[in-house]
């Protein structure tokens, strides 16, 4: 069972996005940023600061380039996704951190304001037409058809 989570920040790091091109030859993206969530509490007349809690989120793909090109260090945003914990071991010191595995990230809208652009998707070329594979006419004979698929 995923737990779902939505958490808000600001962001604590730029983002950071790397490339890969997997065996298949497709790209692969990835962006990863730290997110500060500290809560605030009134005490008499004034605010004060809660303790940060630091979340690594990581996303993929088409959202990772969108991150990418739209968000910024201190940027207030809300994050939707599937909380992880990340174990690794370095020097016999076991180490875990939550991460984020981001479905959505957008700012903020309660802490200020934005515009929206959306996305240009590359549209694939269309692949060439190879007329040795079309419906055989009925008229054509079996050495015209083999003539026409040796070509």
């Amino acid at each position: 069972m995923d737990a779902l989570i939505t958490l808000t920040g600001n962001l604590g790091t730029e983002v950071d996005r790397k490339t890969f091109e997997q065996k298949n030859s497709e790209i692969f993206t990835r962006a990863e940023f730290r997110l500060a969530c500290t809560p605030r509490y009134r005490r008499g007349n004034d605010w004060v600061d809660g303790t940060t809690t630091w979340v690594t989120v990581v996303c993929t793909n088409r959202l990772a380039d969108n991150v990418s090109a739209s968000l910024g260090k201190g940027d207030p945003v809300i994050v939707t996704g599937r909380l992880r914990t990340q174990t690794w071991t370095t020097d016999d010191t076991r180490h875990e951190r939550l991460v984020v595995e981001a479905s959505s990230i957008g700012h903020d809208l309660g802490r200020g304001t934005t515009r929206f652009t959306r996305s240009q998707v590359p549209r694939p070329e269309p692949a060439e037409q190879d007329d040795r594979w079309q419906q055989p006419d009925p008229a054509e004979t079996q050495g015209e058809m083999e003539e026409r698929l040796a070509g």
